[in-house]
């Protein structure tokens, strides 16, 4: 795709020159800011060349970016999951600990919901941005994330291992604490 130096550069561009929404029917409107925030935290290190690069990854992230600069809403969706999946493939993890304690590894937000109309359990992924006008007349609007957001599991452990393996949580390792000698 691009070097690691002409990330910024390339994330600036889009930026300017995508379009600002794509409708996904089922979904709503998946915004710009919703799509580069995907890039930037889950996508960038796979689609650009340096020891970290997966060109698997970069060729469904092609394909999701023409399916997104078309308008082309579902395709869109669906071409950005197969490069997650398969940036979700190229993680190397240690397995999955319910009982470890985990935190955001992203700038998502995620919850789980229990609601009595959902069967099962409903994974939420979040993001806000801060330059976006809303609907109130200031600026800052939240957004969804484009793939993972109402994704539904049988039980909570499934949504939360789900989370995990797809570098969305990370476990909990605090910092050693330096004492006085």
């Amino acid at each position: 795709m691009f070097r690691e130096h002409e990330a910024q550069t390339r994330l600036a561009h889009w930026q300017r020159t995508l379009p600002t929404k794509v409708t996904v029917t089922g979904r709503g409107p998946v915004t710009r800011a919703a799509f580069l925030a995907v890039v930037r935290a889950e996508l960038l290190p796979y689609i650009t060349f340096g020891p970290t690069y997966q060109r698997f990854v970069a060729e469904e992230f092609a394909r999701a970016l023409d399916m997104f600069n078309r308008g082309w809403g579902e395709e869109f969706v669906y071409w950005l999951g197969e490069a997650l999946r398969a940036g979700v493939k190229a993680r190397n993890v240690e397995p999955f600990d319910d009982s470890a304690v985990h935190v955001t590894a992203t700038a998502w937000g995620i919850s789980y919901s229990h609601r009595s109309d959902i069967d099962g359990v409903a994974l939420h992924v979040y993001d806000f941005d801060d330059d976006t006008p809303n609907d109130c007349g200031g600026v800052g609007r939240s957004f969804r994330h484009p793939v993972y957001d109402g994704l539904r599991f049988d039980s909570d452990a499934a949504a939360r291992e789900f989370a995990y393996n797809a570098g969305l949580v990370m476990r909990y390792a605090p910092r050693a604490v330096a004492t006085p000698a």
